[in-house]
């Protein structure tokens, strides 16, 4: 099942790949990457799920016990697709979906820290750009938290390497 239902709200395991204009969440799959957002959401809707919001996604994320990373509370190096500091820049790339498998929540939820960059339904206070969460393959510890200090934002019609998504829905 790609959809784990942790209610109110379901969210796909794992990141999406877009085919034929539908979003599919499946272990192994390079996750589609440099998306805008309209597109994203258009993926989503092809399959009747729709994007994340942010407290959906952060709750995903930090589970009941309010986790700082989707594993726990103390960065591990290695155990999500993220950048590290001493890393060369050509080692750094998108990898399958599921692929670390230590880097998922207890409910099996994967890479929600580090891999593509999430983007989420939520407006930015100036009504234009969108938000994006879980940080990306190329993004160190600090920044691959399920909740960040400053949120990013992103406008809707950029397409930006790291970037992707995952759908959520409405239990049934």
């Amino acid at each position: 099942m790609a959809l784990v239902d942790l209610a109110p709200v379901c969210i796909d395991r794992f990141e999406a790949r877009v085919e034929h204009g539908r979003a599919v969440s499946a272990r192994g799959q390079v996750p589609t990457d440099s998306i805008t957002w309209h597109a994203a959401l258009a993926a989503c809707e092809a399959v009747g799920k729709r994007l994340c919001t942010v407290a959906e996604w952060e709750a995903a994320c930090r589970g009941p016990e309010e986790r700082t990373y989707p594993y726990g509370d103390d960065y591990e190096r290695g155990r999500c697709n993220t950048g590290e500091e001493d890393m060369p820049i050509d080692h750094m790339r998108i990898a399958p979906t599921g692929s670390h498998a230590a880097c998922k929540t207890p409910e099996d939820v994967f890479d929600l820290s580090g891999n593509v960059q999430e983007w989420r339904s939520d407006l930015d206070p100036s009504g234009s750009l969108r938000s994006t969460g879980g940080g990306s393959f190329s993004v160190p510890n600090d920044e691959v938290v399920c909740v960040r200090r400053s949120p990013t934002w992103l406008a809707p019609e950029n397409a930006i390497s790291g970037v992707g998504f995952r759908c959520c829905a409405d239990p049934s």
